[in-house]
């Protein structure tokens, strides 16, 4: 599968909802904030969901790659941002 990765892309148009976002300064970013960054997330959007399902695609390609079980387990922190820094 062939996905168009591109580096900007405004929401609310065929671009956003079509391509995979990932801005080049995404990581970074997130290094900075100490993780994933809610007030940076807030800002500015680094990623769409195509662009962290793209991500997701290349990290099991490497991990196959690389011989090692593809057992992998992900979650989400629905916590509200003020429960965050507790």
């Amino acid at each position: 599968m062939t996905v168009n990765i591109v580096g900007q892309a405004s929401p609310n148009t065929f671009a956003f909802e079509t391509s995979a976002l990932i801005k080049p300064q995404a990581f970074e970013n997130m290094t900075r904030a100490g993780g994933s960054g809610s007030q940076t997330r807030r800002k500015n959007q680094n990623f769409n969901l195509m662009g962290v399902q793209a991500i997701g695609m290349g990290l099991g390609t490497l991990i196959r790659r690389m011989g090692v079980s593809p057992d992998i387990v992900t979650g989400h922190d629905f916590r509200r941002e003020e429960l965050d820094h507790v």
